[in-house]
C-alpha cells in the first residue's frame, strides 16, 4: 500500500478525481480557477518525481510490471511539464467553448496518468492498459468541440486509426508471447539472448513497430496526423504533438534499447527497419509541409519530420544515438509548446490559424512575433538555439554509426525546413497586417509562460549542461 501511495500516477489520479468531484459539486466554479488547481497538482506531482527514486527506490514493483529508473523519471518529468503548459493553454482556449469547460480542463490529467504509467511500464500488460487510457482520453478530447464539423471529423479519424493501430499492437504482442512465453520486457530480452530470432519473432516485432509507428506518426502510418491536428482544439493538438509522440518513443526505447532485445541478428533487423522508417518520415514530413498555409497543419507535417529525425537517432541503437534522441525531444518540447501556446492565444484574437492571419504580427504584438520566431528558428535547427543541438546531435550520431545516407537526407531536410519556418517569420515581420487589424494583447500570465518557454529555448541552447546532466542520468540507468 505504501508503494502505491508513493507512485506519482496515484497522486495525480487522486488529484484529478478530487477536482472532478469539486467541478460536479460547484458547477459555477470559474474555469481559470479549476485550471490553476489542476496545474498546482501537476507541479506537486512533478516535485514528487525528483524524490521518487529516494522514497520508492530504484527497481521494479508489482511483480515486475512497473519500473523506477532514470528513463522513467526523465519521461515522467517530460510529460508533467507538457501537462502544465497544456493546462495553461486550455485555460486560454476554454473561453471559446460553449459547454463542458471544466471537463475539458480535467481530462488532460487522466491522459497524463496513462503517460506516467507508460514511462514506467516494463511489461506488455501494463503497457497496453496505460496506452489505452491515453488513447481513449484523446478520443474524447480530439472531438470535444461537438458544434464544429472539423473537430468531429478529426475525432472519427483518430478513433478509426487508433483502433487499427491497437489491432496491430495486440497481434504483435500475441505473436511475441507465443514465441517467448512471456510479456515482461526483461524476460523476453533474456530469452532472445539464448534463442536466435526466427521469422515468426521478426513478424511479431514488425507488428509492434507498426502499432507504435501510428502513435509517433511515422511514414507510412502518418495519414491521420494532419487532419487530426488541424481539426482538434489547439491545446489537444499540442498534447498530441508532444506528449503522445514522446509516449511512442519511450516505448520504442524500452523495447529496442533498455530491455535487452540485444541479439545481434535482431538488432540488425530492428536498426535497418527503423532507419528505413526514419528516412521516409523525414522526407515526407519535410516536403509535405512546404505547400501548407494553415499553421496547425504545417506543424503537423513538420512534426512528422521531427519524428523522422528522432528515429534516425534511435536507429543507431547506441548510447550516442539515445543521447541525441533525448536532447532532441527536450528541444522539441519547449519549441512546440511555445508555438502552440501562441497559436492558441493569437488565433483567438485574429480569428484564424492561416498564415495570412498572422501577417504583420510584429506590429500587432512584438512579443508574440518574437517568441514565435524563437520557436520556429529552434525547430529549423539554427544556432545557438536548443533545436540546433538536437539536430546536430542526431546527424553526428548517424555519421559515427556509418548511416551516411540518413545524414544526407537529414541535411537536405533541415535545409528545406528553413524555407517554410522562415516563411512564417516573413509573414509576421515583412507582410502588412490585414485591414483594420487590432493589436493582439497577451495577459500577464500568458506573457510569463511565453518568456519562460522562449527563455528555455535560448538559454539551454547556449548553456546545455543542465540538459546534458539529465540525459547522463538516464543513460547511466542502462549498462552499456
Amino acid at each position: 500500500m505504501k508503494t502505491f501511495l508513493l507512485m506519482p500516477e496515484f497522486q495525480l489520479l487522486a488529484w484529478a478525481l478530487a477536482l472532478f468531484v469539486a467541478a460536479v459539486l460547484r458547477p459555477q466554479l470559474a474555469p481559470r480557477k479549476l485550471a490553476c488547481a489542476a496545474a498546482l497538482g501537476a507541479v506537486l506531482v512533478l516535485a514528487a518525481t525528483f524524490v521518487e527514486p529516494l522514497t520508492l527506490g530504484v527497481g521494479r514493483y508489482f511483480h515486475g510490471l512497473y519500473s523506477v529508473d532514470g528513463l522513467s523519471i526523465f519521461f515522467k518529468q517530460f510529460f508533467l511539464v507538457t501537462l502544465i503548459v497544456v493546462l495553461w493553454m486550455a485555460a486560454e482556449f476554454s473561453e471559446t467553448l460553449t459547454v463542458a469547460r471544466n471537463e475539458f480542463l480535467l481530462l488532460p490529467l487522466l491522459v497524463t496518468v496513462g503517460l506516467l504509467l507508460l514511462a514506467s511500464a516494463v511489461d506488455f500488460t501494463l503497457m497496453f492498459v496505460a496506452l489505452e487510457l491515453v488513447t481513449i482520453s484523446f478520443y474524447i478530447l480530439v472531438a470535444y468541440q461537438r458544434d464544429k464539423a472539423a473537430s468531429l471529423e478529426a475525432g472519427v479519424k483518430y478513433l478509426v486509426i487508433g483502433a487499427l493501430s491497437t489491432g496491430f499492437l495486440v497481434y504483435g504482442i500475441a505473436f511475441l508471447y507465443g514465441n517467448t512465453g512471456g510479456t515482461s520486457f526483461r524476460a523476453i530480452g533474456e530469452t532472445l539472448t539464448v534463442a536466435p530470432p526466427n521469422l515468426s519473432l521478426l513478424f511479431a516485432l514488425t507488428l509492434i513497430l507498426v502499432g507504435l509507428g501510428f502513435k509517433i506518426a511515422a511514414v507510412p502510418f502518418h495519414t491521420w496526423a494532419p487532419d487530426v491536428y488541424q481539426g482538434a482544439p489547439t491545446p489537444v493538438t499540442a498534447f498530441l504533438a508532444v506528449g503522445s509522440k514522446a509516449a511512442g518513443f519511450v516505448l520504442l526505447l524500452r523495447l529496442v534499447i533498455f530491455s535487452g532485445f540485444n541479439h545481434p541478428a535482431l538488432a540488425q533487423y530492428t536498426g535497418s527497419l527503423l532507419a528505413l522508417l526514419a528516412g521516409a518520415t523525414v522526407v515526407l514530413g519535410t516536403f509535405a509541409a512546404l505547400p501548407q498555409r494553415n499553421l496547425k497543419r504545417l506543424l503537423a507535417y513538420s512534426g512528422i519530420g521531427h519524428a523522422g529525425f528522432i528515429l534516425i537517432a534511435l536507429s543507431c541503437l547506441s548510447e550516442r544515438g539515445v543521447n541525441a534522441m533525448l536532447i532532441y525531444l527536450v528541444s522539441y518540447l519547449f519549441a512546440a509548446l511555445l508555438a502552440f501556446f501562441l497559436i492558441t492565444v493569437v488565433a483567438k484574437q485574429v480569428g484564424g490559424e492561416e498564415l495570412t492571419d498572422f501577417s504583420g504580427l510584429s506590429k500587432r504584438s512584438p512579443l508574440a512575433a518574437f517568441a514565435l520566431t524563437v520557436a520556429f528558428v529552434s525547430m529549423a535547427g539554427i544556432p545557438p538555439l536548443l533545436g540546433f543541438a538536437g539536430k546536430f546531435g542526431v546527424l553526428a550520431a548517424a555519421w559515427v554509426d556509418g548511416r551516411y545516407a540518413l545524414v544526407a537526407v537529414g541535411v537536405v531536410a533541415a535545409s528545406v525546413g528553413l524555407y517554410y519556418y522562415l516563411s512564417i517569420v516573413r509573414y509576421m515581420y515583412w507582410n502588412e497586417p490585414v485591414v483594420d487589424a487590432q493589436p493582439v494583447t497577451l495577459r500577464c500570465r500568458a506573457k510569463l509562460l511565453v518568456w519562460l518557454l522562449a527563455g528555455a529555448v535560448i538559454v539551454l541552447g547556449i548553456y546545455q549542461m543542465p540538459v546534458a546532466a539529465v540525459v547522463d542520468q538516464v543513460l547511466s540507468s542502462r549498462n552499456w
